[in-house]
């Protein structure tokens, strides 16, 4: 009949199982070339925020000694983040952002925002210090808030990342520039306070949070770490310089409001921190040195086993006949997973091995990606709860944490424990107050 048509026309497919499983490699390496662009920008913000965390603490210094210390170098502090800041905008200026159908863009985009828009800010906050026509305290806060928004990116990058080790990785990088952060703003409180000459209550209470906050990121950053950062990291935790800023830190605490200290002893703290934190710096540059590293190995060996299956699935195209087909139709989905080698022609067998393990490590790659992102989705709930103690009940950040702590202390339950139980209950509280 003229309208005949041979069915198999109608509903073989155009692309074979082979060619689907070659692009699914292909999208694992565009995965991992778009990991290791991120990798990059992490390594850019480090080197910005580390100069950032410098200028803020000489800032510091030189509003509460009113112009007196720290003027020279500051403005050549200032010289190398802006030096850094180049080097982030480029890097940013790289990336496309027409890929931004991809899962995570929105956030990381809208965090990227944010930054700029603080990155133009610096020029006036830099005028207005050199004029000492802002306080230490405004001036720490604007900084903090720039750096926050930097290290936001890192998070979304981890958040957002599709490799578990790269995950890991970033997990590592990401509580540890928190902690150097808390660091970095501990040396900035600490230095005011030093250079005024006494500490109030409040700013003590600031303080101890910040140690404890550090204490809170570094021990995240030791569960995920590599061992050579990690190394680096106990190493640092016996030097002299530890001890050295742990007097310091017992002189801050047992401080009275109404004694003086030598305000002498703002330059004494400020070099003990910075000792401490440049020695963090190395760490840091080692975690973004494993971190590249890692990128790269993961990348070549993607590329080499994209050219491996290539290579492979030709020379068994050309010699599978029918059954090796046939054996894919017969089979069930439970047979696939259990399917016995010996049972399948050579050629379907080799085609059906790679398409199964193809499958199980993506599912061992998507078990490991959820363990390590599990660090994240904590923090996330902790921020969340910290956020609405903060606007339903008027608290600041460290009163919101000190309130949780508090609570998982008396009830013998985790921190994260707590912050889930806040969250629900709000959750609760505002729906009866909708319904009422």
């Amino acid at each position: 009949m003229m309208f005949q048509t041979d069915i198999t026309e109608l509903i073989m497919p155009s692309c074979s199982a082979e060619d689907y499983l070659l692009a699914s490699k292909r999208c694992e390496i565009a995965n991992l070339e778009k990991l290791l662009l991120t990798g990059e920008l992490v390594n850019s913000i480090s080197q910005l925020v580390h100069m950032l965390q410098r200028e803020r603490g000489l800032s510091n210094v030189y509003i509460a000694s009113e112009g007196e210390r720290f003027g020279s170098q500051r403005q050549e502090q200032i010289a190398l983040c802006l030096e850094m800041e180049a080097g982030l905008r480029q890097r940013l200026a790289a990336l496309d952002l027409d890929a931004c159908h991809l899962s995570g863009s929105v956030r990381l985009y809208a965090r990227i925002a944010y930054v700029l828009h603080g990155l133009d800010a610096l020029p006036e906050i830099r005028q207005r210090t050199l004029h000492l026509r802002i306080t230490a305290k405004e001036l720490t806060r604007l900084i903090s808030a720039l750096i926050a928004g930097l290290l936001s990116v890192v998070f979304e990058a981890a958040d957002t990342a599709t490799d578990p080790d790269i995950t890991r990785a970033l997990v590592a990088m990401f509580n540890f520039m928190q902690g150097k952060e808390l660091a970095g703003q501990e040396r900035a409180w600490g230095a005011s306070g030093f250079a005024v000459g006494h500490f109030e209550t409040e700013e003590q209470h600031k303080l101890q949070h910040l140690i404890e906050a550090q204490a809170r990121c570094f021990e995240t950053f030791a569960e995920f770490s590599s061992p050579k950062p990690l190394h680096l990291w106990e190493a640092l935790l016996v030097h002299e310089s530890a001890a050295e800023l742990n007097r310091l830190r017992q002189i801050v605490a047992r401080a009275n409001a109404d004694e003086a200290i030598p305000s002498a002893f703002s330059e004494v703290w400020y070099d003990v921190a910075t000792c401490r934190i440049d020695a963090m710096k190395q760490i840091e540059e080692a975690l973004a040195a494993d971190l590249l590293s890692l990128c790269s190995t993961k990348l070549d060996g993607a590329q080499l086993d994209l050219r491996n299956h290539r290579c492979l699935l030709n020379s068994l195209v050309a010699d599978a006949g029918e059954s090796s087909s046939l054996s894919f139709l017969t089979d069930s989905l439970q047979a696939f997973e259990q399917h016995s080698s010996e049972e399948t022609p050579p050629a379907g067998r080799s085609v059906y091995e790679l398409l199964k393990a193809q499958s199980m490590r993506l599912q061992s790659v998507s078990d490991e990606l959820q363990q390590a992102r599990q660090a994240l989705m904590e923090r996330k709930i902790l921020e969340r709860a910290k956020g609405l103690l903060m606007e339903y009940q008027g608290v600041t950040e460290d009163q919101a944490y000190r309130q949780i702590r508090q609570s998982a202390m008396e009830q013998n339950l985790r921190l994260m424990d707590v912050a889930e139980i806040i969250i629900e209950r709000t959750r609760i509280l505002l729906r009866n107050n909708h319904t009422a």
